[in-house]
């Protein structure tokens, strides 16, 4: 699994561009999947495209609010992003826990109304660099995923991405994140039986020179991308390599 994270960049041309780039140079695999996510102002227009080119990427949102937060200006609920043809929704990224002060029980409703509308959730988790610092990755990672109740766990793809990694330019370490993903698989297993079946994707300056690298790692099910994926060319080449 591939994901395209384009955070709050685009315009209408940017977008076609990008979409009539990718159609020609990217060869869609069955096996896996590329997740294209614009600016919520964007998906109508994207998927528009996708569909125009018959191109197969499925379409994500970067926002999703839950339905405890009807009605609330601004919003955007699952019903729409249904409507506009998306089958994932970003949730949990550390900008917006952040700049959004998004709080445990705001990410598990969103989780649960994502998953009861069939919108797959791609939940963000990591640590900051002083809890990496500190040591307290682990615990900081098992807070986030017992958020999650065990039959919801079958229903999204888990993102670590270390906060200190996150649009730095500051590469994690093959090590760190094989290490990382295989602590996150097995407390995942004392969460839910169904471990085997959940991807542990992993995203925080992903780029051409380390990708590679980093998905060769059997413990690795997938990249989020974020800056590199603005490049159509860049983007087309991690995920035909990949």
């Amino acid at each position: 699994m591939i994901i395209a994270n384009w955070k709050m960049n685009g315009s209408k041309d940017l977008i076609k561009d990008w979409i009539t780039s990718v159609s020609e140079n990217i060869k869609i695999q069955d096996e896996k999947e590329c997740v294209f996510c614009p600016p919520v102002g964007y998906l109508n227009l994207s998927i528009e495209l996708i569909k125009e080119k018959e191109l197969g990427i499925k379409l994500g949102s970067q926002l999703i609010e839950s339905n405890l937060s009807q009605p609330l200006t601004g919003g955007v609920s699952p019903e729409m992003l249904v409507d506009l043809g998306c089958e994932y929704a970003i949730i949990g990224h550390s900008e917006q826990r952040t700049y959004y002060n998004e709080n445990d029980s705001q990410l598990i409703n969103k989780i649960e109304a994502a998953i009861e509308e069939n919108i797959k959730p791609i939940y963000c988790i990591g640590e900051n660099s002083e809890q990496k610092k500190n040591g307290t990755k682990q615990e900081v990672l098992m807070k986030q995923l017992d958020l999650i109740k065990s039959n919801y766990l079958s229903h999204l793809v888990v993102a670590y991405e270390p906060i200190w990694a996150i649009g730095t330019g500051e590469n994690a370490e093959v090590s760190h994140i094989n290490e990382t993903h295989a602590f996150i698989k097995e407390y995942i297993k004392t969460i839910s039986n169904t471990a085997n079946e959940i991807p542990v994707v992993y995203g925080g300056s992903v780029n051409l020179n380390n990708y590679k690298e980093i998905y060769s790692s059997e413990l690795v099910n997938g990249l989020l991308i974020g800056g590199a994926s603005l490049e159509p060319i860049n983007f087309s080449i991690i995920y035909n390599q990949s």
